[in-house]
């Protein structure tokens, strides 16, 4: 049945309809929004009364969805999100210009490798006037950048994503052994079957963890981790200080100093069931945007300097 104009849902409800969908909270929606909460609450409220449904009811600290809800908000996003993209012109797009909130959500390994980037060239240097936030990727992350509330993540690939997100992969990593230069292993020649009279430390890759375990349970005989560490600086120290020779990947490993000796070695890489990538995650509904492809430049940039910096010895399956 028709109604009148001012009996119609006001469109702009469905925005705010999407931020709670989006987020779960009237509070994260109201900031997402940057509007009060008593806004989104009212709006909340005017849905409620337009639909003759709950719409979200609580379960903890999260609202959850009715089945209504979910018929609404199901796709809603993309599609506010193609009705921006028709409204505002993205041709152009000026780094030192923009001026709005930049969340990036950075893996610890990351953060550690590029800690003088990140406060430096790859982020603050290239938006000298944006609102900046750098966090740690967490199990909450992939949510956070599907609501919004971060934009952009820097961790290995693959990992799993739902379809909303895109994967762009950057540089290429591989395995890399480290132990000190003083090494008994490293006197003798580096053979691949001496390796098992030493202790054995590894990465912790986020998301990644299966391929240590798949070099464990397939290579028992070369590999017995009694280390594991997300911390390179830990895995560093260990070797230093010990005759512990660790696994390691190829950006993580720039970050040892000249006490230490890398190898690349052609037998571990082949050991790897799957290539693994540095990559930047953000959500697909951005990939035309201008902001996301330069930074994307900027970081491959930085990370293939450092790749490009590390002193390797190689190690072939002859040795």
């Amino acid at each position: 049945m028709y109604k009148k104009y001012n009996q119609q849902l006001n469109l702009n409800y469905l925005r705010i309809f999407n931020a709670i969908y989006m987020t779960k909270s009237t509070k994260k929606a109201a900031k997402t929004l940057e509007i009060s909460q008593s806004a989104v609450s009212q709006t909340l409220t005017k849905m409620r009364d337009f639909t003759g449904d709950r719409l979200f009811y609580s379960v903890g600290s999260e609202l959850q969805a009715t089945a209504r809800a979910d018929k609404i908000g199901h796709g809603l996003n993309d599609h506010i999100s193609l009705l921006d993209r028709s409204l505002v012109d993205h041709s152009f797009f000026e780094p030192e210009a923009f001026d709005g909130e930049l969340t990036v959500a950075v893996s610890s390994l990351f953060l550690e490798a590029l800690a003088t980037e990140l406060a430096s060239s790859v982020i603050f240097d290239s938006f000298p006037n944006a609102k900046l936030n750098i966090t740690t990727w967490t199990d909450k992350t992939i949510e956070e950048l599907q609501n919004g509330t971060v934009h952009v993540g820097l961790n290995f690939d693959p990992i799993d994503v739902p379809k909303s997100i895109r994967a762009i992969p950057l540089t290429t990593t591989y395995p890399v052994l480290i132990a000190r230069n003083e090494h008994p292993w490293l006197k003798n020649g580096m053979a691949k079957d001496k390796i098992r009279d030493y202790t054995i430390g590894g990465m912790l890759l986020p998301g990644l963890n299966e391929h240590l375990a798949i070099l464990e349970k397939h290579n028992t005989d070369s590999f017995d981790f009694k280390y594991r560490s997300a911390s390179m600086s830990v895995l560093t120290c260990l070797a230093e200080s010990s005759d512990m020779i660790a696994i390691t990947e190829a950006l993580s490993a720039s970050m040892c100093n000249d006490k230490i000796t890398t190898i690349r070695a052609d037998w571990l890489e082949d050991l790897m069931p799957t290539r693994i990538q540095h990559a930047i995650y953000y959500l697909e509904r951005n990939h035309q945007l201008p902001l996301y492809h330069h930074i994307c430049e900027v970081v491959k940039k930085v990370i293939t300097e450092k790749l490009s910096g590390i002193a390797l010895t190689s190690l072939s399956s002859k040795q």
